[in-house]
């Protein structure tokens, strides 16, 4: 221990002995490191922390499939059966989400909420903190009707407060509250939520015998496996189990399967790969940053050669020597490790803080005892790594020439310079794979915004209205309030255009169902023609400025009363009508319990509904009077900036009716943004970690060509004296620096041709060995290594001949 603290001591004073050398290698390696230690809190807790549910390692969601869609909505018929037949399942609930209007104890608020099954927090294995979670005699007829808060609307809209026992009216019902969920309790399937938001509040739910009938998929199901049984093994049942009902069930099963997802897969399943890819990255970050303090070392080290030397010739062994040389590297990174941690902790904040909301649902992303252990392995192992090579290069010398008077300081053997060498090689390589993804990303990035949507998102304002059922009790009542808020709103100074949809682009899924053309032999099952759903009032394509390819838009009779017409997209004219003249043909689409025959009166041109980079499927467009929805998303079209509009509106709203509150207030570009924020995130801090590589390997390169100016001014100063020109000398050190650029970029092309192919899956437009990419990253990267040798290619030839000759 004593030699130990001694070697720290002689390390340390070594450290503050060289200021310049010391700080250039703290600030690489806080860079570094400070990096792979932010995204690490984020793996850490996206992907390794244990979900707040308990045994969450035995919890899957059970979807229905299709031969296009692997994560369907399941029919309550189909989820009683496999309740009841499965033998590897504990127990199964079933969930769907809807808005619950809040209109007691203060402001009128629109709620995220879910109906479940009332099993579904035993399944969970989450208890109440206060209260109690559901009975099974709860949602029972002649039974109160209760409710459950999640912790964080139990403190925003309640204080934190006694609220068990409470009366609330929700959607114009009183509702008893019974308990409160605990903190950490998040429960979101971002795939089918028709809210697009964590549920805040919780109903009770008695599956009805009319509600397992098969027609229809809308709900949710997620299941705990018993002790013992794997994923793998409930796959299995299921599939079994799904073929059964293939078989009974044919018109409403036939080609439909069973899935089994994981919950941890369930949730992280989008953003693991491009976590891990982002990991990767860093880490290639800290691989560069490795390589330029290892330069840095080796450089010291053959200034340091008498030193060495003159410990050896005392009877030092080389274990000693390279102990001692490993003790200041371990000092280095340990100094890296203090400045990484500082920086990590505010690359945490800023990650989560820039991240667009919903994307990093990261409450828990900290830094906590698991990352601060990371930090000091990835310290201890970067000390290690970066100081091998120069430790052991710095012992193998000639110990006789290195005593000599006159032996040289500086220098080194010629495998240091090798390996200095293959350092700016490597840096080079790394630097180029994460420019190449950086490069595509961006492509990626730049392809996906300029999509089409296929409507105009400029100027327009849109805000979501859920009339409660019991209020508004019966269609024409919903249908003349939508119509009075379209009207008063379009009077609004300002407001050129206004119109309602009940699923709006870009705001979550939307219904789909089967449809028949009248006239058609009926198909056999599992090939029958389908389409998505959309209600809207009489000026819904006018105001989004959706294009009339052919045909008429409806008008107001049709939208108040009865007149069996719809309008569709040119999608659905395409596929379901291929060659034939759409308007006038009647077409029957099952989304009602009397589904009658329906007019095409339009063709509409198609738009984006998902996202920009979705497929466009089918789409049949109901006016309200055909299938009448009480919540609808108004769009109100301005000739300024629709943000202003948004306080009028309300009022507009609240004048009509003083409980109805107005929720997802937006502009559809935000909402546009909103929808490449991932592409947009995952591209931003790629580009980052890029250019953080590049500056490093730019340093890497300019520091190697400063040393080897500094080792070869005698050698320049006799070409000099021999008649050696200005450009000579540049064009000399420059052509070394150049070769070194030029091997690291053709390694770097190899190695981005088989790594970026991870990135596939990420891409949208462009392919993942897109040769324009490549090109024009390796030439900007080349003109870096250039331009970092330039300058001190321009110090060399800048030495005075005498002076130089005189240099040993």
């Amino acid at each position: 221990m004593r030699s130990c603290w001694q070697d720290v001591r002689f390390g340390a004073r070594m450290l503050v002995k060289n200021p310049v050398v010391t700080m250039v290698a703290i600030i690489t390696l806080t860079l570094g490191i400070g990096a792979n230690t932010a995204i690490f809190s984020v793996v850490n807790a996206v992907l390794l922390q244990s979900l707040p549910y308990g045994d969450s390692d035995r919890l899957v969601t059970v979807w229905e499939k299709r031969p296009d869609k692997d994560q369907n909505v399941i029919n309550l018929g189909n989820f009683t059966d496999w309740k009841e037949q499965n033998r590897v399942f504990e127990d199964m609930a079933a969930f769907f989400d809807l808005s619950a209007n809040l209109t007691s104890d203060g402001e009128p608020e629109e709620v995220p909420a879910q109906v479940a099954t009332t099993n579904l927090f035993s399944v969970l294995g989450v208890n109440a903190i206060i209260g109690r979670t559901f009975s099974p005699e709860d949602g029972k007829p002649g039974q109160p009707r209760v409710a459950i808060l999640s912790y964080g609307l139990w403190r925003r809209r309640f204080g934190s407060g006694p609220v068990v026992g409470r009366k609330l009216m929700l959607n114009n019902r009183e509702a008893i509250v019974i308990g409160v969920l605990p903190a950490d309790f998040a429960w979101h399937l971002k795939k089918s939520s028709m809210t697009g938001k964590p549920a805040e509040m919780w109903f009770p739910w008695q599956i009805s015998n009319e509600m397992r009938e098969r027609h229809g998929r809308f709900a949710c199901a997620v299941a705990r496996l018993k002790p013992g049984v794997t994923v793998v093994q409930a796959q299995a049942e299921m599939n079994a189990i799904g073929a059964r009902l293939e078989q009974q069930y044919p018109e409403f099963n036939t080609h439909w399967g069973v899935n089994v997802v994981p919950l941890r897969m369930q949730f992280t399943g989008e953003i693991r790969k491009p976590l891990l890819i982002l990991l990767g990255a860093v880490g290639f970050v800290l691989l560069i940053a490795c390589a330029n303090v290892a330069n840095l070392l080796l450089a010291r080290a053959a200034a340091r050669q008498k030193e060495i030397a003159l410990r050896a010739g005392l009877g030092a062994s080389r274990w000693r020597i390279v102990r001692q040389l490993l003790t200041e590297s371990v000092l280095l990174s340990a100094l890296g490790g203090g400045g990484g941690l500082l920086l990590a902790w505010w690359g945490t904040q800023a990650l989560v803080a820039l991240s667009p909301p919903g994307l990093l649902e990261l409450a828990q992303v900290r830094i906590s005892l698991p990352v601060m252990g990371f930090t000091l392995g990835v310290a201890l192992l970067t000390g290690i790594i970066f100081g091998l090579v120069p430790a052991l290069e710095a012992t193998r010398l000639d110990l006789q020439g290195s005593l000599k008077e006159g032996g040289k300081n500086i220098g080194g053997s010629v495998r240091s310079h090798r390996f200095r060498n293959l350092f700016v090689v490597a840096e080079v390589a790394l630097a180029l794979v994460l420019l190449v993804g950086a490069g595509l990303l961006t492509r990626s990035l730049s392809r996906l915004q300029s999509v089409d949507p296929g409507f105009n998102s400029r100027n327009l304002l849109t805000m979501k209205i859920s009339l409660p059922s019991r209020k508004y009790d019966a269609d024409p009542k919903i249908i003349d309030f939508f119509k009075r808020a379209t009207e008063k709103i379009k009077g609004l100074p300002g407001v050129t255009a206004v119109g309602a949809t009940n699923y709006l682009p870009f705001t979550g899924p939307y219904s789909g169902t089967l449809v028949e053309i009248e006239g058609r032999p009926k198909l056999p099952p599992g090939q029958e023609l389908t389409t998505g759903v959309c209600v809207t009032d009489a000026n819904y394509f006018q105001t989004m400025q959706i294009p009339l390819r052919r045909g008429r838009f409806f008008t107001d009779q049709e939208v108040s009363a009865l007149r069996h017409v719809v309008i569709v997209n040119e999608t659905f004219a395409r596929r379901n009508l291929p060659g034939e003249d759409p308007l006038g043909k009647r077409v029957t689409i099952y989304m009602k319990d009397d589904n009658q025959p329906t007019e095409i009166i339009g063709v509409v041109g198609d738009n984006k509904h998902m996202g920009l980079d979705s497929e466009i499927e089918p789409m049949a467009y109901w006016p309200q009077a055909e299938l009448t929805y009480s919540s609808m998303t108004m769009v109100i079209r301005t000739s300024g900036e629709p943000a202003t509009l948004a306080s009028p509106a309300r009022e507009i709203v609240r004048e009509l009716d003083g409980e109805q509150p107005v929720a997802n207030v937006s502009t559809m570009e935000g909402l546009l943004s909103k929808s490449v924020a991932r592409s947009r995130f995952n591209t931003t801090l790629l580009a980052v970690f890029a250019l953080v590589a590049l500056i490093l390997s730019a340093v890497g390169i300019y520091g190697v060509m400063s040393y080897s100016v500094t080792q070869r001014t005698h050698e320049i100063g006799v070409r000099m004296a021999l008649g050696a020109q200005h450009h000579d000398v540049i064009k000399l050190v420059v052509r070394q620096g150049a070769l070194l650029g030029v091997v690291g970029v053709a390694a770097g092309l190899a190695a981005s041709m088989g790594l970026t192919r991870l990135l596939a899956t990420l891409l949208f437009g462009v392919t993942a060995t897109d040769a324009p990419t490549f090109a024009v990253v390796a030439a900007g990267l080349l003109l870096v290594v250039l331009i970092a040798c330039y300058v001190p290619a321009r110090r060399a030839a800048k030495v005075d001949p005498l002076t130089a000759l005189r240099y040993e």
